[in-house]
């Protein structure tokens, strides 16, 4: 482990490539750490874009808001633990942002990614939401990806990887 005091995990990245069943994957192998935490960003609730929009100007602004909001929880309300990990399609500027509003630097920010092809696999036969396979989702994809790069933020790629495979590329960056 990279130190004894608090590290978080942000996994960022666009339906269907992985995230979710990473964190389902990782609470069942260390279900017997207490002192680590599995957090999903949309267990908030994701309001309508009608609504995002009437309160918060955009589903972008949104976006900031809620992201910074749960970086502000994770560092009060969740100190006491060791790991905190958080999987959701959120920004990397917004996550970046965030952590530097509280001077917190024990973050690391991971991408999970597939190709178009098998994100559509997963979110239409797999996922049964063919309304989240659209030529948006995968904008969202590349600007994520974009993001990455330029941030130099570690991606997993999960196009040809198992459940236990993209657990173990994770666990490389993890310990």
């Amino acid at each position: 482990m990279k130190s004894s005091k608090q590290h978080i995990y942000f996994i960022t990245g666009a339906s269907g490539v992985g995230k979710t069943t990473l964190i389902s994957q990782l609470e069942e192998k260390y279900s017997k750490r207490s002192d680590w935490l599995f957090l999903h960003f949309d267990s908030i609730g994701v309001p309508s874009e009608d609504e995002m929009k009437a309160i918060y100007g955009s589903g972008e602004n949104w976006q900031r808001e809620m992201t910074h909001l749960w970086i502000q929880k994770m560092l009060t309300e969740y100190r006491d633990k060791r790991v905190v990990i958080i999987e959701g399609q959120v920004n990397l500027y917004f996550i970046k942002e965030g952590f530097e509003e509280y001077n917190f630097v024990d973050y690391t920010t991971i991408l999970f990614d597939c190709n178009k092809i098998v994100m559509q696999e997963r979110l239409v036969n797999n996922r049964m939401q063919p309304e989240l396979a659209t030529e948006q989702m995968e904008n969202w994809r590349n600007l994520l990806r974009e993001q990455a790069q330029t941030q130099g933020v570690d991606i997993i790629d999960t196009s040809e990887l198992s459940k236990e495979e993209s657990v173990i590329a994770f666990e490389k960056i993890l310990l």
